[in-house]
């Protein structure tokens, strides 16, 4: 069999807010020595990977969205043509504090995968502007106006490939799946954004199962009792994706490399989001 291109790669899952546990199992594999050599990711694990792959490191990432309010700071309200909400406040956020532009240009190979929804099919992009694209892969079908990019409207990945370890395999000896999802009881709310949620959910979590088949080592985060709008407890979640990689690494027979980080945030208030109420 011939060698494959890259020794190691990430696929981080999609998951809005809870994608901040992505950002502690990132602090983890640093402390552990594992570094990939390729990183793909679904909307919010294309924000992770390719924040990563610009160089970023993992509280950093956190400390971008620390205090922002997910309904004002990174949507904001649209006329309803395609979806409620308009995505420019995350692609402003991304255009300011990206260091790069095009998605070729990262020191690390970054893919990002959306969903064709003229065409129907996933689309895994590895060219381009990273800031449309990563748009592309976050834009939740209903909630949020397809993106288009060259003329094609695109909605969120997660609606055929919520965990991109396939967009990768072919590449890499070895791949580590980082998985935010899964599908909790909860209370039924009748209105619009929590009826689109649910059921996009739904849809991420079955199809997440073939590519995680398909990862050598697969890492299930918790984020259990968060959603996906909330963003008063990213802090909380970087220390529970931190230790729930911990966890699985001591369990594969990884040693730590280097000593625990003490890691303290600074305290900023989080504004409710009133769309969730």
């Amino acid at each position: 069999m011939a060698n494959k291109k890259y020794a190691l790669g990430i696929a981080f899952s999609g998951g809005g807010a809870k994608g901040a546990a992505h950002c502690g199992a990132l602090q983890a594999l640093h402390e552990y020595g594992i570094r990939p050599d390729i990183v793909s990711g679904t909307s919010a694990g294309s924000l992770v990977a390719t924040l990563y792959a610009s160089g970023f490191a993992p509280r950093q990432m956190v400390e971008m969205f620390q205090g922002l309010n997910f309904f004002r700071d990174v949507v904001m309200p649209a006329i309803p043509k395609g979806g409620l909400f308009d995505s420019r406040p995350l692609m402003e956020l991304l255009q300011k504090n990206l260091p790069y532009t095009r998605l070729e240009e990262l020191p690390i190979p970054a893919v990002v995968v959306a969903s064709d929804l003229d065409h129907g099919v996933p689309k895994v992009f590895t060219k381009g502007e990273i800031a449309p694209r990563v748009v592309a892969s976050c834009s939740i079908p209903v909630l949020f106006r397809p993106f288009t990019i060259n003329g094609v409207h695109y909605v969120d990945g997660g609606a055929f490939k919520n965990l991109p370890v396939s967009a990768i395999r072919d590449k890499c000896e070895t791949v580590i799946a980082l998985n935010l999802n899964h599908l909790e009881e909860g209370k039924f709310k009748e209105n619009l954004i929590s009826v689109a949620s649910r059921s996009f959910m739904m849809m991420m979590v079955s199809n997440i199962t073939a590519d995680a088949d398909q990862a050598d080592i697969f890492i299930e985060l918790d984020t259990s009792g968060c959603t996906a709008y909330d963003m008063s407890k990213i802090e909380e979640l970087f220390f529970r994706g931190y230790d729930s990689t911990v966890k699985v690494l001591e369990e594969k027979g990884y040693h730590r490399v280097l000593p625990k980080e003490k890691i303290v945030f600074p305290k900023k208030k989080h504004l409710p989001d009133v769309f969730l109420r």
